[in-house]
């Protein structure tokens, strides 16, 4: 939250939206985005972006998949975690899914290296969580998605 002068109260609505599933598209040589249930990547080499933007005048897709519901989720509930805290309460009445019995496992194995802390409904970031949450979403991944190269 940012406080402008004056005192009143600023959202970050784009931000905020992106963490709950809106769509995004990337700009840039190997961004990612998300728009109608599927992720899309543009090229990830700088000649290969340019000659589709301006030779051909094409976006620069390089490649795209469609996601599941369950690819949904997990998506939604990753970029939630790497603000710091997310509510199951939530994912149960949007996805109808008990993230907190489904991924016991990866909750199970950050709380127990003091990376997150789970207080009934709700799950928090401890700062070294904060500091490591990247490198452990592979423990929330669909099994044929770890240890896949992104770029």
């Amino acid at each position: 939250m940012v406080r402008p002068q004056g005192g009143k109260k600023s959202e970050f609505v784009y931000r905020d939206s992106l963490w709950h599933g809106a769509d995004m598209f990337g700009t840039g040589v190997a961004s990612f985005g998300h728009v109608h249930g599927v992720h899309l990547q543009n090229h990830d080499r700088w000649d290969d972006y340019m000659a589709a933007v301006l030779d051909r005048g094409e976006l620069p897709l390089h490649r795209a998949l469609p996601v599941t519901d369950r690819e949904r989720l997990i998506r939604e509930m990753i970029l939630q975690l790497k603000t710091g805290r997310l509510t199951a309460d939530y994912f149960r009445r949007k996805f109808a899914a008990d993230i907190l019995n489904d991924f016991r496992e990866g909750w199970q194995s950050m709380a127990e290296r003091g990376l997150l802390t789970i207080h009934d409904d709700r799950v928090e970031l401890t700062p070294d969580g904060f500091l490591e949450v990247d490198r452990n979403l592979p423990l929330f991944f669909e099994p044929e998605h770890r240890g896949a190269r992104y770029t």
